[in-house]
């Protein structure tokens, strides 16, 4: 295994063991894998390669990448396991390469059912998920630390309340939470979105409230952290900015409709720019 970026301390130790272990479990393994000889190609599962098998690289090398980004190089003797999406993640082959696949509900079995290989395989996940930390180390910049909080609430209770002042932007990620302007409910926001993120940018107060629907977790951001997290972090403005569109387009939507006398459209989402 070969880091494409610049590899963190410990990691190249980290990629032999991995490898050692690799042989190690698929030595005199109770199940045979089927040969598979790949051609040069920009996409290995185009060509071969079937995303829900386990495979053993024999030789040669594969890279693999996520979002048109080279993350490392598999070579020979590393064990090559699904993805758990099954989507998403891209092999490419500069030159030939020989694969042994598995089918990986067999494997797993035949591993499970001898204590040594048991042993073996925990020591193997472990090891990918050390390198794993590693790479994603060596990929990400150096990011400012924040104080960010944990909190939860529950059904009926306030996330943000109207009129008060915006001192952080909140990220939903578990739970589903309503929007209410004068206590006239105007909308519901879900898992993965950002609340009152556009208050904090103007530095206004908070334009609605938002009152949990289910159980409902959330990460709490300062203020002026957030500011820093959106400068060091483009992606992030790129969110923003399509939340944002999208909102337009739905509230534009929901403005002609009652311009022409009708009931605003299905599904109107109001923005929780609270």
């Amino acid at each position: 295994m070969l880091s494409i970026v610049e590899p963190t301390s410990g990691f190249s130790a980290l990629a032999r063991q991995y490898k050692r272990l690799a042989r190690e479990l698929t030595h005199h393994l109770p199940i045979t894998g089927d040969t598979l000889h790949l051609n040069p190609t920009r996409n290995a599962f185009a060509h071969g390669m079937d995303p829900t098998r386990t495979y053993l690289v024999k030789g040669g090398m594969l890279s693999m990448a996520h979002q048109k980004k080279r993350l490392l190089t598999w070579d020979e003797g590393d064990l090559i396991f699904p993805d758990a999406s099954g989507e998403g993640i891209r092999y490419q082959a500069d030159a030939a390469v020989l694969l042994l696949g598995f089918d990986t509900e067999a494997l797993h079995a035949a591993v499970l059912a001898d204590a040594t290989r048991a042993r073996q395989w925990t020591q193997l996940m472990l090891t990918q998920q050390a390198l794993w930390v590693r790479l994603l180390a060596a990929q990400t910049g150096e990011m400012p630390l924040t104080n960010s909080q944990f909190a939860y609430y529950q059904p009926g209770e306030e996330i943000i309340r109207q009129g008060e002042n915006a001192d952080y932007v909140f990220s939903l990620f578990e739970g589903q939470a309503e929007v209410l302007v004068d206590d006239v409910s105007v909308g519901d926001v879900g898992e993965g979105e950002l609340l009152g993120a556009l208050a904090v940018l103007t530095r206004s107060a908070r334009t609605a409230t938002v009152r949990a629907k289910s159980r409902c977790a959330v990460i709490k951001v300062p203020e002026h952290q957030f500011e820093q997290l959106i400068r060091a972090n483009p992606s992030m403005i790129h969110g923003l900015l399509t939340d944002m569109a999208r909102q337009i387009t739905r509230l534009n939507a929901q403005v002609v409709a009652l311009a022409n006398g009708g009931a605003a459209p299905a599904g109107i989402h109001t923005p929780p720019s609270s």
